[in-house]
């Protein structure tokens, strides 16, 4: 009984979602514009995520070199480790 009543919960979910989603494309076509479907490719997805950590990582980098120049003090005192990853 339980398990009916999640089936169906679920089942209705994805009816409305797609409901919603057919409603914007419809728009979208009416309208002329272009319609995007979304990327579900997982590795295309996995590589733009890794694309995206070693350039915050770059970054955080970045950052802690400038805040070690505008830090400078000749005794080393208030200058950060620069993380090497």
């Amino acid at each position: 009984m339980l398990e009916t009543i999640v089936l169906c919960t679920v089942f209705g979910v994805f009816i409305l979602l797609s409901y919603t989603l057919g409603l914007k494309n419809g728009q979208k076509l009416s309208k002329n514009e272009e319609v995007k479907m979304p990327e579900i490719n997982p590795i295309t997805i996995v590589n733009n995520e890794k694309q995206k950590y070693e350039e915050r990582k770059k970054q955080d980098a970045l950052e802690v070199m400038l805040d070690n120049i505008e830090n400078y003090d000749p005794s080393g005192i208030g200058q950060k480790d620069i993380p090497n990853y």
